[in-house]
């Protein structure tokens, strides 16, 4: 009796002391804390983007075992934002062309692992199926959206929408919105300004389906809608559509159209030097920071930063109508040049023109064309 007591109090001690230990080491072990926050939108200054959020072990897994290096060049960015929080510290990346992510405060490239990268480009595609539009052609559009039809109208940088009316249009659609709060939201849009310059936008049908747009928003033309404090209607562009003055598409509604499906890069790969050159200038009259960037990819930094110093400083830029010239036959050339003439006015200063000189140069006949510098000279 004595025997088993003692044995049992024996047992009651060594299980005692075992589980006070298994209780302290509990107690001071902390589990790592990670989280992948995972974006997409159409500029780093949008505020509308599709998130996910990846926490602890997924997270981990994305970005263990990689590797960060210094880099001295700028590379080609996406539109993919992730923010890396572990260890109560936060960084900031962009994806690049390769998946690799681009930390531009401190000048380093953080490499996945083939398998992490792979999956970080199949979260990315998931995103991307959920912000933008599809492209439509006008001919179809047009179709789907036929006149007195009302849908949705989503602005990719801040989100906002608000519902509009088909009136009219032949060559793109003619729409109004459809209360005084429809046009309250769309002004908010455009900073409280009415203004001609191009937004890259999401149309939604009644059945849900999100088109790929562009709009303008300014106030012109015949109204329709009693009530609905707008007086007159404005424009909205599809893939091919074109404005009442020409029956070519207008240039910066098409980049538009492009962004809003998530394919702008490769709409201006696809760019003359002509066409590209015009897109710049287009970029500094809707004074447009981030069309500017995406245009002059390949292009020194210096001169990017020098029109954008431009830009912030009040000088305005505008295309001089000039008489239609064939496009110089640039097939088999690997490099050229040409001037466009521009009206500039500094701020306080008498509008002039000037003539905007452009280098181009490209890898191969099959590589897309790459402004290299850009150079405004006095006629």
């Amino acid at each position: 009796m004595i025997l088993f007591v003692t044995r049992s109090m024996i047992f009651l001690l060594l299980l005692t002391y075992f589980s006070d230990s298994s209780m302290i080491v509990h107690a001071d072990y902390k589990a790592p804390s990670a989280e992948m926050n995972i974006s997409v939108r159409t500029s780093p200054s949008a505020t509308y983007e599709h998130k996910l959020d990846l926490k602890n072990k997924e997270a981990i897994r994305l970005y263990q075992d990689s590797k960060e290096e210094q880099i001295e060049y700028r590379p080609v960015l996406s539109d993919i934002y992730v923010t890396i929080t572990k260890n109560n510290g936060t960084k900031n990346f962009r994806m690049d062309q390769s998946g690799s992510l681009w930390n531009e405060a401190e000048s380093t490239r953080l490499i996945l692992t083939p398998k992490a990268t792979k999956q970080l480009l199949v979260h990315a595609n998931f995103l991307r199926k959920h912000h933008y539009g599809t492209i439509v052609p006008w001919s179809e559009a047009k179709a789907l959206l036929p006149r007195k039809s009302t849908f949705s109208i989503i602005d990719l940088e801040k989100g906002l929408k608000f519902h509009v009316q088909r009136r009219a249009g032949s060559r793109h659609a003619d729409v109004q919105p459809l209360t005084k709060e429809d046009t309250k939201t769309m002004k908010q849009m455009y900073d409280n300004h009415w203004s001609w310059n191009r937004k890259a936008i999401i149309v939604v049908t009644d059945d849900n389906r999100k088109i790929a747009a562009s709009m303008n928003g300014m106030p012109h033309g015949g109204d329709g809608i009693p009530d609905n404090g707008f007086s007159g209607h404005f424009c909205v562009h599809f893939l091919g559509s074109s404005t009442h003055r020409s029956m070519q598409p207008d240039l910066l509604h098409q980049v538009m159209v492009y962004t809003a499906a998530g394919k702008r890069e490769a709409f201006l790969h696809s760019l003359s030097p002509e066409m590209l050159s015009e897109l710049f200038i287009g970029a500094l009259s809707q004074r447009d920071n981030n069309l500017l960037i995406a245009v002059s990819e390949g292009a020194h930094s210096e001169t990017v930063n020098y029109f954008l110093k431009q830009m912030e400083n009040g000088t305005t830029y505008r295309m001089m109508k000039r008489k239609e010239i064939p496009d110089p036959d640039n097939r088999h050339r690997l490099t050229t040049v040409l001037e466009l003439p521009v009206f500039m006015k500094q701020k306080n200063m008498s509008e002039k023109s000037v003539a905007i000189r452009f280098e181009f140069a490209r890898e191969s006949v099959l590589s897309p064309w790459k402004i290299r510098n850009v150079s405004p000279r006095k006629k």
